[in-house]
């Protein structure tokens, strides 16, 4: 994505529908993956077809050749003005392999811009979509996820609603087997909810941080999830009053949420 701000370690997070892990895969056997995440930001008179063109050549020569890239997304805030917040995405297996990916950018770089000149004049071009201001994040995966393969050829653009959990010093002391039980009878159960994703900080401004990642087929099947998760989440408890006690103790672990929606990039997806 914008050159400029990539740091030495690799821009990375997890895209939800590539990562082979599994909700029914024990916690003593789970390997993390090292998960990063870059908030940018797009100048005030943004041209969207312009970006796509310019970040589609980049995609093609570079980011699409890297072995070491699982895979890679970019994401839109549905509501930011201006497309004013772009996250980059992309998932990768070991510190080892963003060392390694390093490398392979910079060949492949010079590769497709072998002109000094010419390869200067393509990153300004592309750099002048943003504006200066980013942020990097890294965090770990969790073995509680949901996935669903990505289809070769997919053009149809996903809805993330991405919820950033800021967790608290004190919670029931329950609360964690009740995530555990919600995750298993509530969100892998939901039709609406194509794939999930939580991870814990890593690195970055906050260490309490816990991102949730929910797919769906579209903005509204967001909103469709919620009455879904509902049914089912009564289905476990019938009883009112039992609902309420189990998501007392479930969210006795959160401080504060904040919830985004972001949709992807088809044509820039690995």
């Amino acid at each position: 994505m914008k050159f400029k701000v990539i740091p030495t370690t690799l821009i990375c997070i997890l895209f939800l529908f590539a990562a082979p892990l599994s909700g029914q895969e024990g916690e003593e056997d789970f390997e993390p993956m090292y998960v990063t995440l870059t908030t940018l930001h797009g100048v005030d008179d943004f041209d969207f077809e312009e970006w796509k063109e310019v970040e589609r050549e980049f995609f093609e020569k570079v980011t699409s050749k890297i072995d070491q890239i699982i895979s890679h997304e970019v994401l839109f805030d549905y509501f930011a003005p201006q497309y004013g917040e772009i996250k980059v995405v992309n998932v990768i297996d070991s510190w080892e392999d963003i060392m390694a990916i390093n490398e392979s950018r910079r060949a492949l770089i010079e590769e497709a811009w072998p002109d000094e000149e010419e390869r200067k004049a393509f990153f300004e071009k592309q750099n002048s979509f943003y504006k200066s201001k980013h942020s990097d994040e890294i965090f770990l995966t969790s073995p509680y996820s949901k996935d669903r393969e990505k289809e070769a050829g997919q053009n149809h653009p996903f809805t993330f609603m991405i919820k950033t959990n800021i967790l608290s010093d004190y919670e029931d002391q329950d609360s964690y087997a009740n995530y555990r039980l919600y995750f298993d009878k509530v969100i892998m159960n939901n039709r609406k909810i194509l794939a999930y994703q939580p991870f814990r900080h890593f690195w970055g401004d906050d260490s309490r941080e816990f991102i949730e990642i929910f797919v769906m087929d579209s903005f509204s099947d967001a909103e469709l999830s919620q009455y879904e998760s509902h049914a089912l989440l009564s289905k476990m408890y019938p009883n009112e009053n039992d609902r309420r006690q189990f998501l007392s103790s479930l969210f006795s672990a959160i401080e504060s949420q904040e919830t985004s929606f972001y949709r992807n990039v088809p044509s820039l997806s690995k």
